[in-house]
């Protein structure tokens, strides 16, 4: 499509002017002006109230096609200075020189590299986007024609035929589209389910996060049941040498913040009696409050190989995104403005709902050598029972330390609850010695009788959903 610009002249006729990518703003403005007899030394242009700087070329200037540029008388006459051209030969060689505007390109190169330029065939003179291709076309090209008006400018001197200049190294080829097979067909394509991982629109993006948390509230997915029984039937050897998956326990990474998903909390419940006939974990209780030792450098979790279906997103799960979404945006949007007083109200009724649901908290209590220590504590209970808790366990009982959340790094005041501090039902908080030179990781934080009885952190899951069942089933038989 062929591009032009408007030009509103002072004497308010209007000018248009067919343009290309290469042309300069320059170029734009000496043509109004010799249609209409004003001297282009004298104009500029505008845009906008904004003048537009006449060294860009039209691709490179950021206007629109069929714009409207303003033609205005300038403060003094524009004179021109005299510009630095350096040209870079093939070899990567440079040579710079000082030139007018007015000077054609075939006298820069003839200055600047004419022992080279004798040996080529065809000499291809590249600036920016544009090619002077020739000695022909080297001599009516000036540099004023090429934007170059002040300052600094670099070339590109080289051998090529004009056909070769169309051939460009390093060019991406996309893949050839393979014929789909009827199974495929079927089944959503990559290349729409990719689309829809992007965020397709609205500012969200999903990401493989949501997705999997998708399926795993979506279990009843037929494109999943089908997977799993087609995976079934084609192997079922390895099915059976394959252990059992791990039961997946809401216990997050976050530190200091609530970890426990209350909607999933009898999805849990269900997965441990599911795995009822699987042997427990062993779980090694070193002290009260049910008080386990584990270590995070022992742990060994299994990655999830999950097939490339899994991430297929269905009808279901986009109704899901949708409505997840729509309560994300639409939550604070029509929220009235709250008080010091209502604010204050809000977060007593949160703390209360906490009350009235959780009857525990579990607390873990990471060391820096990475042993983390977990007791189970009442939510109205003070930060100062879980310091007197840990000091049962230290190597060190008589040294003072401090218990704290990251990041960033924030030292937990002992005199408040557990639920005051959010750490209801759930949270991780770190362990650190008053004195620096106490907590390197060589150093030993608890006691060594302790770490003959580790558990594993499965173990410590275990023994959460254990203790918790265990609670439940007495509250609902008394």
């Amino acid at each position: 499509m062929d591009k032009r610009v408007t030009v509103l002249l002072p004497n308010g006729r209007r000018q248009n002017v067919s343009v290309t990518a290469n042309m300069t703003l320059l170029e734009i403005l000496e043509t109004a002006c010799a249609k209409h007899g004003y001297d282009s030394e004298e104009h500029c242009l505008k845009f906008h109230n904004k003048a537009v700087s006449l060294t860009q070329q039209f691709r490179f200037s950021g206007l629109p096609n069929n714009c409207v540029l303003e033609m205005e008388p300038t403060e003094k006459r524009r004179t021109l200075s005299n510009v630095v051209v350096c040209v870079q030969l093939g070899d990567g060689s440079r040579d710079q020189g000082e030139f007018t505007p007015n000077d054609t390109v075939w006298a820069v190169v003839q200055k600047l590299c004419e022992s080279q330029v004798k040996g080529y065939e065809s000499p291809v003179i590249v600036y920016m986007r544009s090619e002077v291709i020739g000695e022909e076309q080297m001599k009516q090209t000036t540099l004023k024609s090429l934007g170059i008006l002040e300052g600094r400018a670099m070339m590109r001197l080289i051998d090529k035929k004009p056909e070769d200049l169309k051939t460009q190294a390093n060019v991406y080829k996309p893949p050839e589209a393979k014929a789909k097979s009827t199974v495929d067909d079927d089944q959503p394509s990559t290349s729409r389910s990719a689309m829809a991982a992007s965020g397709g629109g609205g500012g969200f993006s999903i990401t493989s996060n949501m997705i999997k948390n998708l399926k795993r509230t979506a279990p009843d997915d037929k494109t999943t049941a089908e997977d799993e029984k087609a995976s079934s039937s084609e192997k079922p050897d390895q099915q059976q040498e394959q252990q059992p998956e791990a039961p997946k326990y809401d216990w997050g990474s976050g530190s200091g913040y609530s970890l426990h998903n209350p909607a999933g909390r009898k999805k849990q419940e269900n997965e441990v009696d599911e795995n009822a006939g699987r042997p427990p974990p062993v779980v090694n209780v070193i002290g009260p409050r049910q008080a386990v030792l584990f270590s995070l450098d022992e742990s060994k979790k299994l990655p999830e190989d999950l097939p490339d279906s899994f991430f297929d997103l269905t009808v279901n799960d986009l109704k899901m995104v949708l409505r997840d979404l729509k309560r994300t945006s639409n939550g604070d949007d029509d929220a009235p403005l709250l008080t010091a007083k209502l604010r204050e109200l809000e977060r007593q009724k949160t703390m209360l709902a906490k009350l009235n649901q959780y009857k525990d908290c579990v607390l873990r209590i990471q060391f820096p050598d990475r042993f983390v220590l977990q007791g189970m504590f009442k939510p109205h209970e003070s930060l100062s029972k879980v310091e007197d808790f840990v000091r049962e366990f230290l190597a060190n009982p008589g040294e003072k330390f401090h218990l704290f959340t990251i990041p960033p790094k924030k030292v937990l005041p002992s005199e408040e609850t557990l639920l005051e501090l959010n750490f209801v039902p759930n949270a991780v908080v770190h362990f650190g010695f008053l004195k620096d030179n106490l907590n390197a990781v060589q150093n030993r934080f608890v006691m060594e009788k302790f770490k003959a009885q580790l558990t594993s952190e499965e173990g410590a899951h275990y023994a959460v959903q254990k203790y918790r069942l265990t609670r439940a089933t007495a509250v609902g038989s008394g």
